[in-house]
């Protein structure tokens, strides 16, 4: 039996050789872009710990505490319409060990609980579907932001969720190599039979099949499906290389493999066998100030790819790590370590993008439109929230 009163606790406070293969330049320096605001929503008078927009449908806007199961849906002048949980033993059940919420073509709130399962609620609150986890899993989820970690998508007319769980395969509790390189990484499940597919090993090229073991929160997949392309981009959090696969037919294809020179962005080798414990997100005594690519997302015809990258001065981090560091050094470094977004052209071209700042430090891709919250006065207690929408400006 899992403790998963501890379990909910370290939650709230974490946070291919036959393809062709090309390397990208680093930003171009002569543009950069911005959020330029287009349209807002204030709510008011909301008591919740982790409070965050989820999306919109016909004029209702969801809103969930991302520390509960608690749902507010309001209308398009703020007033709360209605509010709604799935706490304990219920039908539909989820925990803030759940995903963003995504929406499907009925209206529908989807939901990957990395401990209940694949949810289908109406905005209601009602069960349309309560499926089980593919797989038990032995770590935690991921950070909460507005950075989604899943997408739906359509495919010979039916509607399928995709996504990924850090244990996929069966699993016997032995951590090695084989365990990658035997590893798909995406799963694609209809999301009305549960009817569930394993997609996409690593590709051969990558560094993840070099022999040795990584934290999960290396090889964890970042990735966006263009339905009008039928082109699937592939990233890995500690792996500064984009993979595009044609998804045409039944299976993705590998067709370009491209490395990208992000600035800052550091890879590990990994670790031997024994080295590092399964279901360990990362460890900063042995990785501190960690690269990772941390969102890969559609804007037009463009990828915005947000990644952190890992300061310079080893010495400094090691001051950190040893609790020798003094207040402006820890400063400096997490200063250096703050995340970045850079938008990616079709021709390869990467513009960086000057990001406001935004609560939970994270943004979405919505119709077409970009969308953050108004961070909160850290030294107010906030009742009161802001949803922008947006476009990208060229400064």
């Amino acid at each position: 039996m899992r403790n998963y009163s501890t379990f909910y606790a370290l939650l709230f406070v974490l946070f291919a050789c036959e393809t062709p293969k090309s390397s990208e330049a680093e930003n171009s320096q002569e543009l950069s872009y911005e959020f330029q605001k287009t349209d807002s929503l204030t709510v008011k008078d909301i008591l919740a710990r982790v409070f965050l927009y989820q999306g919109e449908q016909g004029g209702q806007y969801v809103f969930r505490d991302m520390a509960s199961s608690q749902v507010y849906i309001f209308n398009k002048e703020g007033e709360l319409e209605n509010q709604w949980n799935k706490e304990g033993d219920v039908p539909g059940r989820f925990s803030m060990a759940s995903s963003n919420f995504l929406l499907d073509k009925n209206g529908n709130l989807v939901i990957v609980d990395i401990m209940y399962g694949v949810k289908v609620l109406k905005i209601e609150g009602e069960v349309v579907q309560d499926f089980r986890i593919f797989q038990d899993q032995v770590g935690l989820g991921s950070a909460i932001s507005l950075f989604d970690n899943e997408q739906l998508i359509e495919k010979n007319g039916k509607e399928y969720l995709l996504y990924s769980l850090d244990i996929i395969e069966d699993f016997d509790g032995k951590y090695d190599a084989e365990f990658l390189k035997e590893r798909k990484n995406i799963l694609m499940t209809d999301i009305q039979t549960n009817e569930t597919k394993k997609l996409i090993p690593f590709p051969e090229s990558s560094q993840f099949l070099n022999g040795n073991v990584f934290y999960f929160r290396d090889f964890r997949p970042i990735f966006h499906f263009d339905q009008k392309s039928n082109l699937l981009y592939l990233m890995f959090k500690g792996e500064p290389t984009l993979y595009i696969y044609n998804w045409g037919e039944e299976t993705p294809e590998l067709v370009e493999t491209i490395d990208l020179e992000l600035e800052g962005f550091e890879t590990h080798p990994g670790f031997e066998e024994g080295a590092i414990e399964l279901g360990k997100i990362n460890s900063f005594e042995k990785r501190a100030y960690p690269s990772s690519i941390i969102n890969l997302t559609q804007y037009g015809e463009d990828l915005l790819i947000t990644y952190s990258p890992s300061p310079k001065d080893k010495e400094a981090i090691a001051l950190v790590v040893a609790g020798d560091a003094p207040d402006e050094t820890k400063k400096r470094l997490s200063e250096e370590a703050k995340m970045r977004t850079i938008l990616r052209k079709p021709n390869g071209e990467m513009i960086p993008v000057n990001l406001p700042k935004m609560h939970q430090n994270g943004f979405m891709v919505e119709k077409g439109k970009i969308v953050w919250m108004k961070k909160p006065d850290p030294n107010v207690e906030a009742e009161e929230f802001t949803v922008y929408w947006g476009e990208l400006q060229a400064n």
